[in-house]
């Protein structure tokens, strides 16, 4: 693999073709773009191989979640939130890797990059709504499932996963 290089909030168009690319065309999802994307407090990350985008990831508060109240979560509970305000609960999504980039570790790059950028703007606990089928991916990157499976996004079984940071 070529030169890898992580950017935050650079370039959101490179993030959002890497989403395209597999939740849009691959996967079939219609809802992918929400108010959250361009809220003030959203963190972009999209890591790029020879300076094409090949993967991404976004995080933000819970705080931010709230103010953008056509898709606040009510966030299942977990062991992180002892100390844990809205404004340092943090959520990971639209984590992506562009195919021909998978199975040599840059979801697990992309992912700890996001957690980095997270910490960096007062994160003390990130939480996840993954897709079912990539659960011991964020196993193996700390994530300890708290919620049962549900099909609330777009009828694709997800779970809820938490993480110290």
């Amino acid at each position: 693999m070529g030169h890898i290089e992580i950017v935050t909030n650079d370039n959101q168009s490179d993030a959002f073709a890497v989403r395209q690319a597999v939740f849009v065309v691959e996967q079939g999802y219609e809802n992918e773009y929400d108010a959250i994307d361009d809220a003030p407090g959203c963190i972009h990350v999209t890591l790029l191989v020879d300076g094409k985008p090949a993967a991404c990831a976004r995080t933000f508060s819970q705080a931010t979640e709230l103010a953008c109240a056509e898709h606040a979560h009510e966030l299942p509970s977990s062991p992180c939130d002892a100390d844990a305000t809205p404004e340092s609960t943090y959520i990971l999504g639209r984590v992506a890797v562009l195919k021909e980039f998978r199975r040599q570790g840059l979801a697990s790059e992309v992912v700890a990059a996001a957690e980095d950028a997270a910490r960096a703007a007062g994160a003390v606990c990130m939480k996840l709504h993954a897709q079912e089928y990539v659960r011991s991916l964020y196993g193996k990157l700390g994530y300890e499932q708290i919620s049962e499976v549900d099909y609330e996004d777009e009828g694709q079984p997800h779970l809820w996963m938490a993480k110290r940071l």
